[in-house]
């Protein structure tokens, strides 16, 4: 999910998105074209939910890595419990909105 929102948002830009697979590389070619980073004139509590926004992309995408279906491995899966992976699904669709309202304000700025 995030890695499908991250890109829209950066083709809407007329940016080809990192295709190395590195949701970390997307996230931040997000934050560059968006202008999402910390400002010191922000209140400080907003500074602190977007620097939170990277703690939770990485937590997500080790989690897609190391916890999914998405690679095979074997008998070493480790599973999660369903309130864990609830959480993972709601970050992830709480961030995916957050960035889609960014992009629809930027464009309706323009």
């Amino acid at each position: 999910l995030l890695e499908e929102v991250f890109c829209f948002v950066i083709e809407k830009k007329d940016v080809s998105p990192d295709n190395s697979g590195d949701i970390h590389k997307l996230h931040k070619q997000v934050k560059e074209l968006y202008n999402m980073k910390n400002d010191p004139n922000l209140n400080r509590l907003v500074n602190q939910l977007l620097s939170g926004l990277n703690t939770i992309v990485s937590a997500v995408g080790e989690m897609r890595n190391k916890f999914s279906d998405s690679h095979g491995v074997g008998s070493v899966r480790i599973c999660i419990k369903d309130y864990h992976a609830r959480l993972v699904v709601n970050s992830a669709v709480t961030l995916a909105e957050s960035i889609l309202s960014v992009s629809l304000n930027a464009e309706n700025e323009n």
